[in-house]
């Protein structure tokens, strides 16, 4: 009788700790996989990179706005994602104004949950008008096709509560005319995201006013979550640019600041859209407005 009254007691033990370690593992799992997915789920407009062998595109436009005295080099840095930016560039001339429109279209594949490669194309049309102090003036409309980029991007945990390292060439006319490195950092504070950009581009063009260009440019945003569809962003922007200098045949260092206000919107499942302004202050007289949207499938 004391024998069975012990092995009944040794079961009922074993299955109230059974009982009680099947939830807690359970449990701790599943806050392990929340936590996890924690980042990806709070930044889901703002995540551009797609799942393990699935793809996500994107297109989108810039216009581009820039009024200026003098002869300095003008370039306009867009990051459109991380890893990918879209590069607009004219010289300044005298009391001159540059409109223009420059378009892209690119291709993200996820070769593992971390490692995504891409391929972007873009172009741009340009309508410079300028006079001179002699009264002279000149109307000029170019269209161009900018080149191929490829790059690859890699997220992990550990810097940052989602961080993002980035890397890419760009080829034109069969050979490589640029490169660019960086990253993207988030923390996270629910329902607000700080975000914060650092990048190294070299080499954009090869062009008679913009040889041997260098730039490192860096932007930090406040991302607030309205609600799961809607983020709005604002923050600052500043470049800092080493170039040829046309008309002083040396190199010289620029530096341009701006502002910057966004909005992504999810306008349904797995399409998002989303609307940035990147305005000049000080002697940055350049506007860009940027229309994008990004699907993934």
């Amino acid at each position: 009788m004391i024998i069975k009254l012990r092995e009944y007691m040794r079961k009922l033990v074993g299955y109230l700790i059974y009982c009680l370690a099947v939830p807690a593992v359970q449990a701790a799992t599943e806050n392990k996989s929340t936590l996890k997915e924690s980042p990806k789920s709070i930044l889901k407009i703002e995540d551009f990179l797609p799942e393990r062998k699935s793809w996500s595109f994107g297109a989108g436009v810039n216009i581009l706005n820039n009024s200026n005295e003098g002869s300095q080099p003008g370039y306009y840095i867009n990051q459109i994602s991380p890893g990918q930016y879209i590069i607009d560039r004219t010289n300044l001339a005298y009391k001159k104004e540059t409109n223009g429109l420059s378009g892209y279209l690119s291709g993200m594949y996820g070769l593992t949950s971390q490692l995504s490669l891409s391929a972007t194309l873009n172009g741009q049309w340009v309508n410079t008008k300028y006079s001179t102090e002699n009264n002279t003036s000149s109307n000029k409309s170019e269209y161009k096709f900018n080149g191929i980029g490829f790059g690859a991007s890699y997220q992990l945990y550990r810097l940052s509560d989602f961080t993002v390292l980035f890397g890419g060439v760009n080829a034109k006319d069969g050979t490589v005319n640029s490169y660019v490195l960086g990253t993207s950092l988030n923390w996270i504070y629910d329902p607000l995201v700080l975000n914060f950009s650092l990048g190294y581009l070299d080499g954009i063009s090869r062009e008679k006013f913009s040889n041997d260009y260098t730039a490192y440019t860096t932007s930090g945003k406040v991302i607030f979550a309205v609600n799961p569809e809607i983020n709005l962003s604002w923050g600052f922007s500043k470049d800092f640019i080493n170039a040829n200098n046309y008309y002083l045949n040396k190199k010289e260092w620029t530096s341009t600041t701006s502002v910057l206000a966004g909005m992504s919107v999810n306008l349904m499942e797995d399409l998002a859209g989303n609307i940035n302004l990147k305005g000049g202050v000080g002697n940055n007289k350049s506007s860009v407005i940027s229309l994008g949207l990004s699907y993934k499938l």
